[in-house]
């Protein structure tokens, strides 16, 4: 995983909350993946390459949510983290996964 290294203070501390948050959920962070801030919206984010979706913390909280992307129509669809587990994490997003193929077919 590749952290960008110019990120603020404040990005930087976030960037550490979601890396201890994969951590406590089981994520491998050692595989491909970029933890950085969104330039557009500030969200700081958390991708990694094995996982369906991305962890990341907007700008007036440290809130962990999870986002998952329609790689059909690019319609993105967020969770708040919680005390959800990783299986929690990986159902909601096949479930979304499902879902969004039934639309395609229709």
């Amino acid at each position: 995983m590749e952290i960008n290294s110019k990120l603020c203070s404040n990005a930087t501390r976030k960037v550490a909350l979601l890396i201890t948050k994969a951590s406590e959920l089981g994520m491998d962070v050692s595989g491909y993946g970029m933890a950085d801030e969104n330039q557009n919206s500030g969200y700081v984010y958390l991708w990694l390459e094995d996982y369906p979706f991305t962890l990341y913390i907007d700008l007036g909280s440290d809130d962990i949510q999870a986002l998952w992307t329609n790689m059909n129509d690019g319609e993105e669809i967020e969770s708040s983290v919680g005390s959800m587990s990783l299986d929690d994490l990986i159902q909601w997003c096949n479930e979304l996964e499902v879902d969004a193929e039934h639309e395609v077919q229709e």
